[in-house]
């Protein structure tokens, strides 16, 4: 089951703003996030993804458009709100032509925030499935890819252990594809790395060593296995199980 709670940050240098954020969307059932400038919100960005984010305007240091440009470079997809309490809508259009959804003004109505946040919400319902392949065999992701674009997927292709678990760390996928032995990892190693991080994830190993994958049938909690060479049916079991209702 996918992971549907809603995750916000908001970025604001008064924590009276933060702390009305965190009860009123808390109450919600959203998980809240907060920053106190654009220094920490940039790095928060880095390492997590959030559904939707506030970020006041007027902050010190980094302020809050240059805030929303550094976090749309991380994450181009970011559903941005901008807030502000001054006359500053220079600023604020400015923002919403590079890609901020909207913007809102203290002091807040709190249906228009609601409104907000459903809209996130529908946008998260809607996301599209995440495939992620891993694999050391050039020939092997040019298959995954060629067949996952042709399906209209959204997907990723990775060599190495080391770039896969960086990738997972700023984006989320819904299936994984993992070659048992790779060059620079064991396979089933790095099964239970992605798993503690991805714990919703389909994770199916792939591979064209049948002795070593009978060895794991019934000992890690994996979703499937496909052998080299794949059955197209095969793959296409695991692409619709994740497909979103």
């Amino acid at each position: 089951m996918a992971d549907t709670k809603i995750k916000v940050l908001v970025v604001d240098d008064e924590k009276i703003i933060r702390d009305f954020f965190a009860r009123l969307l808390s109450l919600q059932g959203l998980e809240v996030i907060e920053a106190e400038d654009g220094y920490k919100a940039s790095e928060l960005a880095k390492g997590n993804k959030f559904d939707l984010y506030f970020i006041d305007v007027r902050m010190p240091g980094m302020d809050g458009l240059e805030t929303f440009r550094q976090i749309r470079q991380i994450h181009p997809e970011a559903l941005v709100v901008m807030m502000t309490g001054y006359a500053l809508d220079n600023i604020l259009e400015q923002a919403q032509k590079e890609g901020a959804s909207g913007s809102i003004r203290k002091p807040f109505a709190i249906g228009e925030i609601k409104g907000i946040v459903e809209k996130a919400a529908r946008e998260k319902n809607k996301e599209a499935a995440n495939t992620l392949v891993i694999d050391d065999d050039q020939a092997v992701l040019n298959f995954f890819g060629n067949f996952l674009k042709v399906k209209n997927q959204k997907y990723s292709l990775i060599n190495n252990a080391k770039d896969a678990l960086e990738l997972i760390q700023r984006e989320k996928f819904n299936l994984v594809f993992l070659d048992l032995v790779l060059k620079d990892a064991d396979g089933l190693e790095l099964y239970k790395k992605i798993k503690e991080i991805l714990p919703q994830a389909e994770i199916v190993i792939i591979t064209g060593y049948h002795d070593k994958a009978k060895e794991i049938e019934g000992k890690a909690d994996i979703s499937g296995l496909l052998y080299k060479p794949f059955e197209i049916e095969g793959i296409i079991k695991y692409i619709e199980k994740i497909k979103p209702k």
